[in-house]
């Protein structure tokens, strides 16, 4: 059943400000209060409030209350495509007003998945560091992607390419990944027999939800179709873990593997996929001195950590 607008008398669209769009945005976006109030740094009640009065400002309903959450009406789905153009054209703007500085000074901020945010990007962000002692930066690991486009951060390191307009992507490495398992495993259950099929093998494994996307599971499962899958776990540094106290063999990124002492390499009948890694960000933020600097850095390192 549709939900009518709040009765109260409607003040005009000249009382629109971006502060109601931005939590517009944002409800469209996570498609709950609560989710909303979170993220803003807001609450529930403080939420359902500034939806409320924005909608008495158009005098029309933007979303119905539904058990899966907010559902955009057409009202709303209309309103948000004009939004999210306005939400791009203010943070280009922003964007270009704080790349004025001339100087490699200010903040940066950047995010990735964990493992390779605290093996491999954290020593050399600390290296980048000591050489601009006027530089911050700031690194975020975390399981959702970040929003370069919305400029929740400055600059991403993915596994797979960006399918984003407006953003620069460059591809900075390669990581090369290797099987593993413990000393205590090969002893209790001896190398693995390629031509088995892995019927003795105990594998651990991406959770089920990524092993169609990630190449280096399809390459377990075509060599190990036998196998018993022991242990699962989306957390590359859960995996390496696992494997170092003898769950079962692990593909894992060599400069992981490396950081477990408790590991074996074994040789494998084919090379094990490596993975791309992908560095992107805003094309509008490419002449900013600050985030340029830590673009070419990383892109300057990164191939050579293997």
């Amino acid at each position: 059943m549709s939900r009518k607008p709040p009765e109260l008398p409607a003040t005009g669209l000249s009382d629109i400000e971006w502060d109601d769009l931005r939590y517009f945005l944002n409800l469209a976006r996570e498609k709950s209060l609560s989710g909303t109030a979170r993220k803003l740094g807001t609450t529930q009640p403080t939420m359902s409030r500034r939806l409320e009065l924005f909608e008495k400002k158009l005098g029309a309903v933007l979303f119905q209350r539904k058990p899966s959450g907010l559902e955009l009406t057409d009202t709303g789905r209309q309103i948000l495509d004009h939004a999210a153009r306005m939400e791009e054209a203010a943070l280009a703007a922003q964007r270009i007003a704080t790349g004025s500085s001339a100087g490699i000074t200010g903040t940066v901020r950047l995010t990735s998945a964990e493992w390779i945010g605290a093996r491999v990007l954290s020593p050399l962000l600390a290296e980048f560091c000591t050489m601009h002692p006027g530089m911050s930066v700031e690194l975020v690991t975390d399981a959702e992607a970040l929003s370069l486009t919305r400029r929740e951060v400055d600059i991403a390191v993915r596994f797979v390419r960006f399918q984003q307009e407006g953003l620069v992507q460059r591809k900075i490495g390669s990581l090369p990944f290797g099987l593993y398992a413990s000393p205590g495993y090969l002893k209790a259950r001896g190398f693995p027999d390629f031509k088995q099929g892995g019927a003795d093998v105990a594998l651990i494994a991406m959770n089920a939800a990524l092993a169609e996307t990630v190449a280096e599971t399809k390459w377990l499962r075509q060599h190990f179709p036998n196998a018993h899958i022991a242990f699962r776990s989306n957390s590359r540094e859960g995996q390496a873990a696992a494997a170092a106290n003898g769950a079962g063999l692990a593909c894992l990124p060599q400069c992981l593997a490396r950081a477990y002492p408790a590991l074996r390499a074994i040789a494998t009948a084919t090379p094990i996929p490596s993975r791309d890694v992908w560095l992107g960000f805003h094309r509008d933020t490419r002449a900013i001195p600050r985030v340029r600097s830590v673009v070419d850095f990383l892109a300057e390192r990164m191939p050579h950590l293997s």
